[in-house]
């Protein structure tokens, strides 16, 4: 997907198609995003192990071709990426999920880095999950910080 070209952004979430085209995401009457809920997205890639200085920086990279990733946990051989999306329903929010962080692109940033683990939860899921320390809360949008931080 090239992210310069309108054509080629997905149009099933606004707030994500926004972040792609580099423009503030404003609601507007009659947006075919407008009612749907909001899935918090985890994805998990991981492979081969590499150095970390340059899982960071490809992880660097990543994180400007797809702006609207709101933190990266990461080490050696693996990767948290997190992330708002609007979609009808959770089986929608998955395949999104799939299709984004299964594609070229990110293998030509992780060399052979697949996905291996995908989490979609609601808006209270999510609330529910940080307020009980299940899960890391995010302190920074755009954070990229190491596992053990």
């Amino acid at each position: 997907m090239s992210i310069g070209s309108r054509h080629d952004v997905p149009s099933a979430s606004c707030v994500r198609r926004a972040a792609l085209e580099q423009q503030p995401y404003i609601a507007r009457a009659g947006d075919p995003a407008e009612g749907r809920d909001l899935w918090f997205v985890t994805v998990t890639i991981g492979g081969a192990a590499l150095a970390l200085r340059g899982v960071r920086e490809a992880l660097e990279r990543l994180s400007v071709e797809r702006a609207f990733v709101v933190s990266i946990r990461y080490d050696r051989n693996r990767a948290q990426v997190r992330y708002w999306d609007e979609c009808d329903d959770a089986a929608e929010a998955t395949r999104q999920a799939l299709s984004l962080w299964g594609d070229d692109e990110v293998f030509a940033e992780l060399p052979g880095w697949r996905v291996s683990g995908l989490e979609v939860v609601d808006l209270t899921t999510a609330q529910q999950q940080w307020n009980a320390d299940d899960h890391p809360r995010v302190y920074a949008l755009g954070e990229i910080v190491p596992f053990d931080d």
